[in-house]
């Protein structure tokens, strides 16, 4: 069993209680929001009130106003348009967003998603001469193309102007395209970093929008946004934080024929959260991606007609079974390989091949290994004489980083500090696993070979209730930069405890000072093997609320758990 860090937050005890009465709210959200570093009256104002004021001016992002100019030149000149989009659910709605707002602008617009088993990640040649052939003179990529330098240059050629729009990291060379938006450029101004794809899509058509009507905008998009955005699992602060506050609101309600019916379909009523978009929903959309072709995903979202958007949920949700089943049998193989070769096993950096394995599902297995093992991972699926791999890092590793310190062995790669793609000749995977091993030698350090449970505060009983629980949810949307709360109760007793789900989830009831508090660990069951009856433990957990046929109390979702020799006075 992994053992985790835990790591109590200090904070100023006088600038909590300020923040609490100031802003009449509970001195656990004070403690929560001085821990995010919202400490100051104005920020605190804005980060409660989740307003659209926090939306930025989209021409500040380098090359957006040539980007614009170019596309209502394409209109005016009654131009055809393509928008090359990448296959995973951050790619399909931005393509959706685009396609719908340039086809509103009455421009001539069609859409290409790369084949995930023939022609892999990005732009490529054999795409531009099938879009040039089909009559385009203009591409938008969306969520890829800011590493299409050798490709950008083939465009031109053939007679295709290239407007980019991505948010991975840039190389040393941008691209020489009409328009390269990307707000990591080194010289980019725009002053948030950490838009989804979906995002920068969004302020391109902003900046497109006649009537400057965010609110109309918001009503038009925000859904779609705020899905992608959750499952590019981007930073939920600045302006994520609005577009997935605005999505959120609109989920229930949704206009869009498609996205209601993958909801009829998957999600069985539930309440709409962060956790039901990226664990149900945006599952269902990256299976089309990684098993079959992608554009049905965009089908989905762009048809009008309703038989025909129940039809391609219902296919959706069958191929996310497939992918499961193929999973959970590729984890399998993995952890076989890892018993098999424990030189590997011990690596700092895991590296695994495999000739039978599916390449759209490596990445998902290669998230697997490196929670279980806490290390970073790649692994490929080998088809000849080459090899597709997809990699996960832990906090602290970046990724990214690491591979360009093998370009001399990879064809291409692109991704982020914590997830990249890559392709590379099979022949040189043994002496990548060496090289990235070594880069590794010296920047995995220690504190990253364990994951550390950040915990807002150690808490007393009493404070646990309904009312500090709703407190709290003033606070949402949670997920990266804006984690769900965690805290931590010393000492405390199991009264009961069980399992659920054919021992994979624990279940128990804690007491203390008088006061029994339900909790569950989900994918946690193996812990019932050392706790009884009458133990003393620690434990570190959020806080949720359960509602279970109407009646509602106050749910710990256990993270880690503790045991304590006797109780402590």
């Amino acid at each position: 069993m992994l053992k985790k860090k835990w790591q109590l937050r200090e904070f100023d005890k006088n600038r909590v209680v300020e923040i609490s009465k100031t802003f009449h709210i509970s001195p656990l959200t004070a403690i929560i929001l001085y821990n995010r570093g919202i400490r100051d009256d104005a920020s605190i104002t804005q980060f409660l009130s989740k307003d659209l004021g926090v939306m930025h001016d989209p021409f500040l992002l380098q090359d957006m106003e040539k980007a614009a100019e170019r596309i209502l030149r394409a209109r005016d000149n009654h131009e055809k348009v393509t928008i090359y989009g990448d296959y995973d659910a951050d790619g399909i709605t931005s393509i959706a967003i685009l396609y719908k707002h340039l086809s509103g602008m009455g421009i001539e617009v069609d859409y290409y998603v790369p084949d995930r088993m023939q022609e892999g990640y990005g732009v490529n040649r054999d795409a531009l001469d099938k879009i040039r052939q089909g009559g385009a003179s203009l591409i938008i990529t969306v969520d890829t193309g800011i590493t299409a330098v050798e490709e950008s240059e083939y465009a031109k050629e053939i007679g295709l102007d290239v407007i980019i729009t991505d948010h991975h990291e840039c190389k040393e060379t941008i691209p020489n395209a009409y328009a390269a938006i990307d707000p990591k450029r080194k010289d980019c101004a725009y002053p948030f970093k950490s838009l989804a794809g979906v995002g920068v899509v969004f302020k391109l058509i902003q900046a497109l929008d006649e009537n400057k009507s965010l609110p109309d905008l918001m009503d038009k998009y925000a859904d779609l946004m705020c899905l992608g955005t959750v499952a590019d699992i981007s930073p939920l602060v600045d302006e994520n934080r609005i577009i997935v506050t605005e999505g959120l609101k609109r989920f229930n309600s949704t206009k869009n024929i498609g996205l209601k019916a993958l909801l009829d379909v998957s999600t069985n009523g539930k309440a709409i959260t962060t956790s039901t978009i990226g664990y149900i929903i945006a599952p269902r959309i990256n299976a089309s991606g990684r098993l079959g072709c992608a554009s049905r995903s965009v089908e989905l979202f762009l048809t009008e007609d309703p038989a025909r958007a129940r039809s391609l949920a219902e296919s959706l949700c069958e191929e996310n079974t497939t992918r499961q089943h193929t999973e959970q049998k590729m984890f399998r193989e993995a952890l076989e390989y890892l018993e098999a070769h424990p030189e590997v096993r011990d690596d700092k950096v895991i590296v695994i091949p495999h000739s039978e394995w599916h390449h759209g599902i490596v990445g998902i297995v290669s998230s697997k290994i490196t929670e279980k093992f806490y290390k970073p991972s790649i692994l490929f699926a080998i088809d000849g004489d080459s090899a597709k791999g997809s990699g996960r890092s832990v906090n602290g590793f970046n990724l990214f980083g690491a591979l360009e310190e093998c370009t001399d062995l990879l064809e291409k790669f692109g991704g982020h500090e914590l997830a990249a793609g890559l392709t590379i000749k099979a022949e040189n995977i043994e002496a990548f696993r060496k090289k990235i091993n070594d880069c590794a030698a010296d920047r995995f350090t220690e504190q990253m070979t364990a994951p550390t449970i950040l915990l807002d505060a150690a808490i007393k009983v009493p404070y646990i209730s309904m009312e500090t629980v709703n407190d709290i949810n003033r606070l949402q949307p949670f997920g990266v930069d804006n984690p769900v709360p965690a805290f931590a109760i010393r000492n405390i007793k199991i009264h009961k405890i069980s399992t659920m789900s054919e021992g994979k989830h624990l279940r128990m009831t804690l007491l203390k000072d008088g006061k029994y508090l339900d909790s569950v660990g989900f994918g946690m069951g193996e812990y019932e093997q050392y706790l009884k009856e009458g133990d003393f433990i620690d434990v570190a957990f959020a806080l949720d609320i359960n509602d279970y046929r109407g009646f509602q109390n106050v749910q710990l979702i256990l993270k880690d758990i503790k045991k304590v020799g006797k109780e402590e006075c």
